[in-house]
């Protein structure tokens, strides 16, 4: 398959998007086929020193939002869901420790790891509610991480959960638009 460059994937999510026939397995293959060696997502980063950074830079036809999200060493994301939404990413630079729960099956249960990957530049992840929740972090002590993420559809919030409690708390999803 020909490789895409971002505005390539843009396009190619809009059309993917364009009717209810979408499916997690074309949307999966648009971010795999995207050539990141050019390095056109690098014009969207921005790393902050305290948390890592969402960039929308695509928001999709409502029923999807392209993110770059800009990790510095040593950040991750809470423990959190996907409330009736998919998630696809690919790493772009740097590598991406994905640690995944099993669903709780009420507030205050112990959370139980279910299995943790690493993922390298080039490689693409899936999440979803019904594959359990997540966090993402990178653990490097030297390098960034930039990530590529699909939401389909987009959200605003997200349930965060206490890895030692098992409490939930509503949290609001941050994102700011790129000028790009």
């Amino acid at each position: 398959m020909t490789k895409f460059t971002l505005s390539e994937v843009k396009s190619a999510l809009r059309e993917e998007f364009s009717t209810d026939k979408w499916t997690t397995k074309a949307v999966g293959a648009i971010l795999q086929n995207y050539d990141h060696s050019g390095g056109e997502w690098k014009t969207h980063c921005q790393f902050n020193d305290h948390s890592y950074y969402r960039v929308v830079i695509d928001q999709g036809n409502d029923r999807y939002n392209l993110v770059i999200v800009c990790w510095n060493t040593g950040q991750g994301t809470p423990i959190h869901d996907h409330p009736a939404s998919e998630c696809m990413f690919k790493v772009c630079e740097g590598e991406i420790t994905e640690t995944r729960f099993e669903m709780p099956e009420s507030c205050g249960d112990n959370l139980r790891v279910a299995n943790e990957v690493i993922l390298e530049e080039g490689d693409v992840g899936h999440i979803n509610d019904s594959l359990g929740i997540h966090r993402m972090s990178n653990d490097s002590d030297t390098d960034t991480c930039v990530t590529l993420h699909c939401y389909f559809p987009p959200y605003k919030m997200v349930h965060t959960y206490d890895e030692r409690t098992g409490d939930v708390t509503r949290y609001e999803v941050k994102c700011i638009l790129s000028d790009k």
